[in-house]
């Protein structure tokens, strides 16, 4: 009889340690989100990006004055659809860049003013643009990837920059997968512009949700 109640008690003892077993990795697997991925997994998961919106505050630094701004950004990876938007301060609030691939609109709603200019080069050349530097870690042969306790850093050295803007670094969060800033630096690698994420949505949007004007719409000078 003893030895049917040890078994008995070696089988619930294993029963119960099979269940904690398989428990524990149902939720490891649940909680396998963009924190576990590799650096390079990282770095594919923002060069593969489809759209995104976001808020920055950016600060432009130069010899004579230090310039800071919060503007909101969205963009549409088919067509290469965006809009850049500046929320603060009050003397430029309210002036939007919107792109739809081939014509660009510049508004002014603080002046009631709008201009549409047709068949406009590739806003990409838009160096403080998140989407920017996809395209110029995308573009270069000069690239590095490196990694800190919390954070991926990708950087890149401008394949046409200049003595103002020759390089740029990304940092983004391991834990997320989110970009928290965007640093742009001159020829000597000094900061000159540097932009803040506050709020980043990737993955979210469709080119109507930044779309809502007609190219052919009368607009006054801006």
């Amino acid at each position: 009889m003893k030895k049917i109640i040890i078994i008995a008690i070696i089988i619930i003892v294993a029963i119960i340690a099979i269940f904690f077993i398989k428990s524990n990795y149902k939720n490891s697997i649940l909680g396998n989100n963009i924190s576990s991925k590799s650096a390079d997994e990282i770095k594919k998961y923002i060069l593969d990006i489809n759209s995104y919106e976001l808020t920055a505050n950016i600060t432009i630094e130069s010899n004579k004055n230090t310039n800071v701004y919060v503007a909101q950004e969205k963009y549409v990876k088919e067509n290469n659809i965006f809009e850049h938007e500046i929320v603060e301060p009050e003397n430029v609030k309210g002036i939007k860049f919107t792109y739809d691939g081939t014509n660009l609109k510049i508004e002014n709603s603080n002046l009631n003013l709008s201009k549409i200019y047709e068949n406009y080069p590739y806003m990409g050349e838009n160096t403080i643009t998140l989407m920017s530097f996809i395209n110029d870690y995308t573009d270069s042969n000069e690239t590095n990837i490196s990694e800190n306790e919390n954070e991926v850093i990708l950087e890149v050295k401008l394949k046409n920059g200049n003595k103002y803007k020759a390089y740029k670094k990304l940092y983004i969060a391991k834990k997320t997968g989110v970009p928290n800033k965007l640093e742009i630096q001159d020829i000597t690698q000094k900061t000159s512009i540097y932009i803040l994420y506050n709020e980043i949505k990737i993955n979210n949007l469709q080119k109507e949700d930044i779309l809502a004007f007609k190219l052919k719409e009368i607009s006054n000078d801006i």
